[in-house]
């Protein structure tokens, strides 16, 4: 037998054929899933050049706290920005100084950096991220999908909606970018895209549905109105895109609930129509213009509905509308003739749901137009135009008695006229001229499911004013067995109205 016999000749490899899926078996997928899923896929080709990484380096002393840690450890709600080397908190500086959680001593200051994102909007280089991406750096770095990079100058920074506008210079035409959208159009749970820097890991694509529009009062901005969606985002998302299956920009992701610091579902975007005007303003003007009213807002809740004789709406539902708990003198509210107690439901042809609403439509005019604003007043509808001034941060509503005899109600509640003592004992201002203050609400009472407070001043029952704790007991007597009491109170300088 030959000495080679029963051996194999060694394969080529041309002979070797692999498993595929048969073609009988393809037939039975959906009519038209590989072009719903092109369209995936061309949108992510669309965005994913217009995309950047930033990075922010900031130089700070050694024996200073990191200045990054703080967007990821407070409560639920955090903006996802991102250390260098993808952990929540500690790692090396990468300048060989000190770890932020220790470590050998190293020199006097240390180059700290954090990992962001942003969306080109032109081809002359401008880039709309977020405000905390760049704050208080001493350089910002650009990354482009191609791995070119720049060092970007920052063009203006909005602290109160927490987006900013940086620029690069490259040749005009040759930067890729993306269109922006209408994000008032977005349906809930319609498809969209998220495009970021996840863990310093550029241009990651993840996918996911709008779950809310219009969330509100969640403290993370001054000004919020975020779009909702549980498309994975993580640290280093930040200023990152949200956009339609149409390619287009229709949010800037911004922060998440977590309780991790990581993805558990619920991120928010500010929504594209927010931030155009914002953007518009930065690259003109390097800040931010916003209208004015003169009035001090607060929810419309079911109890000061009712105190106010407010009816249902023609279609069953509660009234919407934001409450003016106060009027600001020599204001434009006050020029037009609105009052404290009335309800704003419209400004121009936008129909007001609540006091965020309200907020974010009057900071989007423009000052010196004039407006109309329609409110509801003692069972009326009237009609004002108001003109609209130009939104000063600083302005401040602010609205004091003697003797210390404290005076129950059964409503739950116990007020003093003001006092030294219960100025110190509470922290009131000392320019308080007139109402009474409570010095304690029972556990259960209608005053604690109002919302009264302890340190509360009361300044009016039913639209009379009170002075003293007496004339408080004779306004609060003087209510109707069963209907609702409205009470105007100062808390902490803020005038609010509360129905109990």
């Amino acid at each position: 037998m030959p000495e080679d016999a029963g051996r194999e000749e060694p394969s080529t490899g041309e002979d070797i054929v692999f498993d595929s899926l048969p073609s009988s078996v393809k037939t039975r997928l959906p009519p038209g899933l590989h072009d719903f899923q092109q369209v995936f896929a061309d949108a992510a080709e669309k965005a994913i050049p217009a995309v950047v990484s930033i990075t922010s380096e900031h130089d700070v002393p050694a024996s200073e706290p990191g200045r990054y840690d703080d967007y990821l450890e407070n409560g639920p709600f955090h903006y996802f920005f991102g250390s260098p080397d993808g952990s929540r908190e500690g790692g090396p500086s990468r300048d060989g100084g000190p770890s932020r959680d220790g470590g050998p001593a190293g020199p006097k200051s240390r180059k700290e950096t954090g990992l962001g994102s942003g969306v080109i909007i032109s081809s002359g280089g401008y880039i709309l991220t977020n405000n905390h991406v760049i704050e208080g750096a001493d350089r910002v770095k650009v990354r482009l999908s191609d791995e070119t990079e720049y060092i970007a100058s920052v063009v203006g920074a909005d602290k109160p909606s927490d987006l900013a506008v940086v620029k690069i210079k490259a040749k005009l035409g040759k930067l890729p970018t993306l269109p922006l959208g209408d994000s008032d159009k977005l349906r809930i749970g319609e498809w969209v895209l998220a495009v970021g820097n996840p863990y310093g890991l550029s241009h990651t694509v993840t996918t996911g549905i709008i779950s809310a529009k219009g969330r509100k009062n969640t403290g993370i901005n001054n000004y919020e109105n975020f779009l909702q969606t549980d498309a994975a985002i993580n640290p280093g998302n930040s200023g990152g895109a949200l956009m339609n299956l149409s390619g287009e920009l229709i949010g800037i992701n911004t922060a998440i609930f977590s309780r991790s610091g990581g993805y558990q579902g619920i991120g928010f975007a500010i929504p594209i129509n927010m931030a155009k005007k914002i953007t518009r303003d930065l690259i003109r003007d390097g800040e931010v213009t916003r209208g004015w009213l003169g009035v001090s807002i607060q929810p419309l809740d079911p109890d000061a509905a009712e105190s106010l004789k407010l009816k249902a709406r023609d279609d069953g539902q509660a009234p919407r509308g934001a409450l003016v708990g106060g009027v600001v003198p020599g204001s434009p509210a006050e020029t037009a003739g609105l009052k404290r107690g009335d309800v704003i439901v419209k400004v121009g042809d936008a129909e007001i749901q609540d006091a965020s609403d309200l907020l974010n439509r009057i900071a989007l005019l423009i000052p010196n137009q004039f407006v109309d604003v329609r409110v509801l007043r003692e069972g009326m509808t009237l009609d004002f135009k108001t003109r609209i001034a130009k939104r000063d941060e600083k302005r401040v509503a602010g609205a004091h008695v003697e003797s210390d005899e404290d005076a129950g109600h059964p409503a739950g509640l116990s007020v003093a006229r003001l006092s030294r003592d219960l100025r110190q004992r509470f922290g009131l201002d000392k320019a308080l001229g007139r109402g009474v203050v409570v010095t304690a609400v029972d556990a259960g009472s209608r005053a604690a499911t109002a919302g009264v407070h302890a340190g509360d001043v009361v300044l009016e029952v039913n639209r009379v004013a009170v002075d003293d704790a007496e004339a408080f007991a004779v306004a609060m007597a003087q209510a109707k067995k069963g209907n609702k009491i409205l009470m105007l109170v100062n808390r902490k300088g803020n005038v609010l109205l509360l129905g109990l």
